[in-house]
């Protein structure tokens, strides 16, 4: 099942390969950014709920460190209410690891399938991409592993749920140093490919923030004028309730009413 996934993928390369060539652009630095792009609408919807899981997981901060310190000396007591918070919302705290794990296997058909045509990259005068001479070799300039190590880290901290974890604190420093010194010895085709899903997952997170962020203000926003528009008319139904009798009892001696309203009755003349 590997080995044909591996041929899949290695198949797909071609593909997108012969698409530039049909759009008289023949490159496979090209192919493989196109290819990026396939992958990433493919798996967009997965992301994209998993994105909006973390974003709500952020948003929710306040009141969970609020149970944190409340049930601090009852730990069962605390990730009962967390769970409660995490149901309510319709949250996952450990979504953030989900497109991780998705990319390690399309990571690796990846590079088992640029080592399959290694040879043909090797020989192609299409394997040429900007400043690389072979994107089948690795990045002479470093320059690609330097933005696989700062993409990830920018990845990981617009998408952090917890700034105050130490466990996500230490990840977000230690993965992209890891994931940088492991591109610096591979393909540089393979660091092209992280680096664009890394460009469109940031894209992707700012636009679920913002859409999220955007949607969160405007209920609001209703809200508050729903608000003043119910105790406008609460007010307005308790003066009209009130029976002309209590009208009648609230005037004073000097036929005024106590709010201060005149009495606008003329005193009649004595002849």
């Amino acid at each position: 099942m590997w080995t044909t996934f591996v041929s899949w993928f290695t198949q797909v390369i071609q593909f997108m390969f012969g698409l530039t060539q049909s759009l008289g652009i023949p490159n496979y630095g090209l192919a493989i950014i196109f290819m990026s792009l396939a992958i990433k609408i493919v798996i967009y919807p997965l992301t994209h709920k998993q994105m909006k899981s973390m974003r709500e997981m952020q948003v929710l901060q306040p009141r969970m460190k609020e149970l944190q310190e409340r049930y601090k000396d009852d730990p069962q007591t605390m990730q009962k209410k967390l769970g409660e918070l995490y149901k309510e919302h319709g949250v996952n705290p450990f979504s953030g690891c989900l497109p991780l794990l998705i990319q390690m296997p399309i990571l690796f058909a990846f590079y088992r399938a640029l080592f399959n045509l290694s040879e043909t990259l090797l020989q192609s005068p299409y394997a040429k991409f900007l400043w690389i001479d072979n994107i089948g070799n690795p990045d002479q300039l470093f320059i690609l592993p330097v933005l696989v190590a700062a993409t990830t880290y920018l990845q990981q901290k617009i998408s952090m749920a917890d700034n105050n974890d130490p466990t996500q604190k230490s990840m977000l420093y230690m993965m992209p140093l890891f994931i940088g010194f492991v591109s610096w010895k591979m393909a540089a085709g393979l660091s092209l490919y992280w680096v664009t899903f890394n460009f469109l997952s940031i894209a992707q997170q700012l636009y679920v923030n913002f859409t999220m962020d955007k949607t969160k203000a405007v209920d609001a926003g209703i809200g508050m004028v729903v608000g003043k528009q119910v105790l406008d008319l609460g007010d307005s139904d308790e003066a009209d309730s009130e029976a002309p009798e209590e009208k009648e009892a609230r005037r004073d001696k000097g036929g005024k009413i106590q709010d201060g309203a005149p009495n606008r009755r003329k005193k009649r003349k004595k002849h």
